[in-house]
């Protein structure tokens, strides 16, 4: 008797222990997420061996990886807000849950971003001559349209016109690996890289939501490299419409002062609505701009 009452509480312990190893489970750290960085952050738990998929409003659904019964999903933001589902199946069982992630706030629009980064770049490039004729250039084609040059002046105007564009292009080739794309798809992407520089962007629908400069940090340590990563930094907060000396005088601040008390977070630095905030990994510096 004694030995059927024992089997009888084990039989029931392991139906009870499958029964609970069966049923879907699925949680998240918040109900609304807001943009981190060029992305929304959602994160929760879920059985160790469930598969999670998720869909944003009306869009595909994508599957993720979990990892330990935790999840991470990185959600590009918009202008406006989305609703995520998020969908864990466990053998038969499954269970949905929904977040929405808020709305956020164009640094502004890819293409002029874009274009004003890459004359930037390719202005810089020029020779002193090449520069000066640029600059010349622009006062002799105001006259001109005024109808205010000689025929002379106009044929050394058109001349002029001529060196400047073959300076320009031979600028444009130097520096390709440095100019951001003309077009990019919506979306995380990397827009740019080379040994000392990395630029990320976070586009959608033509909007950039955000831009990520990154840096190896020895690479710093080299005058070269670092005037690279300057000039980047400066042309993005100059090209997004942030006041760049004002910018770049106070991560200069910061950078002097970290050196004394190994400070590793600073403030956000604002300027004209556009936000910089800094991080740091174990190899690399980060720049997030946003607004």
């Amino acid at each position: 008797m004694k030995k059927t009452v024992v089997g009888l509480v084990v039989s029931l312990g392991l139906v009870s222990l499958l029964a609970g190893c069966g049923q879907a489970k699925l949680t998240t750290s918040k109900t609304n997420y807001h943009q981190n960085g060029m992305v929304a952050v959602v994160k929760g738990t879920t059985n160790k061996k469930a598969h999670l998929s998720y869909q944003i409003d009306q869009g595909a659904m994508h599957k993720t990886s979990v990892r330990e019964g935790t999840y991470v999903v990185q959600v590009p933001t918009t202008t406006k807000q989305q609703t995520v589902t998020l969908k864990a199946k466990t053998g038969s069982k499954a269970i949905e849950k929904k977040v929405t992630v808020a709305a956020g706030t164009a640094v502004g629009q890819y293409q002029a971003i874009a274009d004003k980064y890459n004359q930037a770049v390719i202005g810089m490039a020029l020779s002193k001559a090449d520069q000066a004729k640029a600059q010349s250039l622009q006062k002799q084609a105001a006259a001109a349209k005024a109808g205010q040059l000689a025929p002379a002046q106009l044929m050394a105007l058109q001349q002029t016109q001529k060196d400047v564009q073959a300076a320009m292009q031979q600028a444009k080739t130097a520096k390709k690996a440095q100019l951001l794309p003309a077009k990019s798809a919506d979306g995380v992407h990397q827009l740019v890289k080379t040994d000392n520089v990395v630029i990320r962007g976070a586009i959608a629908d033509q909007d950039v939501m955000g831009l990520t400069l990154i840096a190896p940090i020895k690479a710093l340590k080299d005058k070269a490299a670092l005037k690279e990563f300057g000039t980047s930094f400066a042309l993005l907060a100059q090209s997004t419409g942030a006041d760049s000396k004002k910018v770049m005088s106070e991560f200069s601040k910061f950078t002097k002062k970290n050196k004394k008390s190994n400070q590793t977070t600073m403030k956000t630095i604002t300027s004209n609505g556009v936000k910089f905030n800094t991080g740091f990994s174990a190899s690399h510096l980060y720049i997030y701009i946003t607004k």
